[in-house]
């Protein structure tokens, strides 16, 4: 088996032939065919809501590390629960992988999770925009289960989309630049 980034796609060239953009790069090593299909038994369960399902992939000892809040979930019962929350801000929540890429023992995966902000998300309350946020996620595998998770996502963009940030855009008007003038004055005088 070898490794296959994404599904064959191909480019056309001036001259008029077609190009691969993604396919085939390497040979896999077979544990790393047992991640990688490891990883392609999970996804369909992101997007059914199948918790247990999920979790019955997940070593006991697991451990989610999600660094852009600073958190830890040590154990499938915190991972259970960062599901739930999940799952109940989104319950519409749809998992569409863009990049995976299994080397040695790790995973890295690159995916799209969308849905509507109907509970409570980060201690927000519900919204009801459609949210589109991406993930960046690296994961540690042992014996064909997901034993530890890195994963990383854009919070400032997951807080424009619920609409408590402006567009990084309104920086650039008069108007826009005298308010964030204020509020970083603010904060330098707190931080003092």
């Amino acid at each position: 088996m070898s490794i296959s980034t994404m599904p064959d796609r191909t480019t056309t060239q001036p001259d008029g032939t077609a190009q691969p953009e993604w396919g085939r790069s390497t040979e896999l090593l077979d544990h790393e065919a047992t991640n990688l299909g490891t990883f392609e038994s999970v996804f369909p369960l992101w997007n059914s809501g199948d918790i247990d399902g999920l979790l019955d992939h997940y070593c006991d000892d697991v451990v989610w590390r999600n660094v852009a809040m600073g958190e830890v979930y040590d154990g499938k019962e915190a991972v259970r629960g960062f599901l739930e929350r999940l799952f109940t801000a989104l319950p519409d929540l749809e998992l569409d992988v863009t990049l995976r890429l299994p080397r040695g023992r790790y995973v890295a995966e690159e995916y799209v999770i969308r849905g509507t902000h109907l509970g409570t998300m980060f201690g927000l309350p519900p919204t009801g925009r459609r949210l589109e946020l991406r993930f960046m996620s690296t994961v540690e595998l042992r014996d064909g289960k997901l034993k530890e998770d890195h994963f990383y996502f854009d919070v400032a963009s997951a807080m424009r989309q619920m609409g408590y940030f402006p567009d990084a855009a309104v920086a650039e008007k008069l108007p826009g630049r005298v308010v964030l003038g204020l509020v970083s004055r603010v904060i330098r005088r707190r931080s003092r």
